[in-house]
């Protein structure tokens, strides 16, 4: 009989999902929504360690165990993070995963990067959410010339 997931360390979920690895993720979600940065880190450290993770899914873990690193200034373990988001196609994190990867290059001090990947992510979501605050780190961009 093959084990069960992993549990998630401080995972109270009940009801229908809780156990399964959609229950997992959304508490991990509630985690991160709730301040619990730390035990959201763990939480999604621990799901994608799990080989029955859904790839649907596993861009999203990537997404949000990024913002935990971004949380506490780790800028580049949430690069990783971020790039490991753009490696999925048609991940549906792509735009918020360009914004947040062009905010930790201009928080390191890598302004070319950082507009370097605003322009990408204006070039691929003109229109979309991200967009009005890529348009900002653009102009920021232009007039440190």
């Amino acid at each position: 009989m093959a084990a069960g997931p992993a549990a998630i360390p401080g995972h109270a979920a009940t009801g229908v999902r809780a156990g399964t690895v959609l229950g997992r993720y959304e508490q991990a979600v509630a985690f991160f929504n709730d301040d619990r940065v730390s035990q959201a880190r763990r939480a999604f450290e621990t799901l994608l360690a799990d080989s029955t993770l859904p790839g649907d899914l596993r861009d999203n873990c990537y997404y949000w165990l990024g913002e935990t690193h971004y949380a506490r200034e780790a800028w580049l373990d949430a690069l990783a993070c971020f790039f490991k988001v753009l490696e999925h196609p048609q991940s549906n994190k792509e735009e918020d995963a360009r914004l947040k990867t062009a905010l930790c290059w201009q928080h390191l001090g890598e302004r070319e990067r950082a507009c370097r990947e605003a322009r990408a992510l204006l070039e691929r979501f003109p229109a979309g959410e991200a967009a009005p605050r890529a348009r900002r780190l653009l102009e920021r961009c232009r007039s440190r010339g």
